[in-house]
């Protein structure tokens, strides 16, 4: 549709809060789920990097037809922070696809922001607008792998009716079959001065000063209190903090969240480790930590991690496997890329660091829209 045919027939502009209702009844029809308005007022309305509703509607006929949502994060790259969005939950109605909906409400995002501190959009798009974003001058990084640790095969077995599949399946749950507690066993032998703590919900106090042991150079979001008590209150999951001692010492910390599907699978997520990196001792806490999170989420169907936090190699111990690889590669046939885009289309570094190289991000679900 012609630039000036589309503003004749869509209005798009900023979100106000007479559209609320508007885009929880287009995300419940693009997304099939019902969130409710207390999902929206966190995940949008509460978020503490940015003081207004970062948010961009197109209406027709007193209807909302398109949405464009960002999540705010404050990005640190050494000793330097930017101000940084990004796009999630986007949404245009079935019935007004192909009208270039989306283009123009990122575009007016675009121009509203490039005026108002933010530095760089970073989101994680699927193969179908991936296309989309690097018209409009997104690069992309790389894939993002995740980990899923399957430990009720039943409940998926019945997605894939073919043998092969279902054979493929089952043996993603071998390694724990064979025996969970002799990998463990195997992977981390704990000191007896190292200990595990678990606490209900998320310890936001705990989670700060653990992560100001160590920050990560690469580019990752802040962790601060107001990021752990916004960013982890999602009334979708519930959550839980491990934090292991070090003879006493808090030495790393681990948050676990979990929520139920509504075709009735539950998934745990690691959702959180900090520091996010360190030498052997880390390593040694950390394994530790999983283990004690596994067991405690045994009833789960399935557990995932995503990002390069945990070494490859713990998680393969642990049972987890990647979904770029058989067996998982065979019921995935969509990319994670991150992409990126600073807002003047020409700073392409940050604090020395190329947005573009993949080595200079480190992340996790934290930095990554997850309802």
């Amino acid at each position: 549709m012609h630039s000036d045919a589309l503003d004749a027939t869509y209005e798009v502009r900023r979100y106000r809060p007479e559209d609320r209702a508007g885009v929880l009844a287009l995300d419940d029809a693009v997304w099939d789920r019902n969130r409710g308005g207390r999902w929206f007022d966190w995940k949008y309305g509460e978020n503490p990097y940015v003081d207004h509703v970062p948010l961009f509607v197109a209406v027709t006929d007193d209807e909302v037809v398109g949405a464009r949502p960002f999540m705010a994060f404050r990005l640190r790259a050494g000793d330097e922070t930017a101000l940084a969005l990004q796009p999630a939950d986007t949404m245009v109605h079935p019935d007004h696809r192909r009208q270039g909906i989306f283009t123009r409400m990122t575009e007016r995002a675009i121009e509203f922001y490039r005026e108002r501190g933010v530095e760089l959009f970073f989101n994680f798009p699927n193969e179908a607008s991936l296309p989309g974003y690097r018209k409009l001058g997104w690069r992309s990084v790389d894939d993002k792998r995740t980990f899923y640790r399957v430990q009720s095969p039943d409940a998926f077995v019945p997605q894939y009716a073919d043998g092969r599949a279902a054979h493929l399946v089952g043996q993603l749950a071998a390694p724990i079959v064979r025996g969970y507690h002799d990998v463990r066993t195997e992977l981390a032998q704990p000191p007896p001065e190292l200990s595990v703590d678990r606490r209900a919900g998320v310890d936001a106090e705990a989670l700060t000063e653990l992560y100001r042991q160590n920050p990560p150079s690469q580019l990752h979001a802040r962790r601060d209190a107001e990021f752990y008590e916004w960013r982890f209150d999602s009334p979708v999951w519930s959550h839980s903090t491990y934090v292991a001692a070090d003879d006493g010492d808090p030495a790393v910390g681990l948050v676990a969240r979990t929520r139920t599907t509504n075709d009735g699978i539950t998934i745990a997520q690691i959702a959180e480790v900090v520091p996010m990196d360190g030498g052997r001792r880390w390593r040694e806490a950390l394994a530790e930590l999983l283990g004690d999170a596994l067991v405690d989420h045994a009833d789960a169907d399935v557990v995932a991690i995503t990002g390069a936090v945990v070494p490859d190699d713990v998680l393969t111990a642990y049972g987890f496997s990647p979904d770029d690889r058989l067996p998982l590669s065979k019921f995935s046939d969509h990319r994670c890329a991150l992409v990126v885009r600073p807002l003047d289309g020409e700073s392409w570094s940050l604090n020395g660091r190329d947005l573009t190289r993949s080595v200079n991000w480190l992340l996790s679900y934290g930095e990554r829209d997850t309802t």
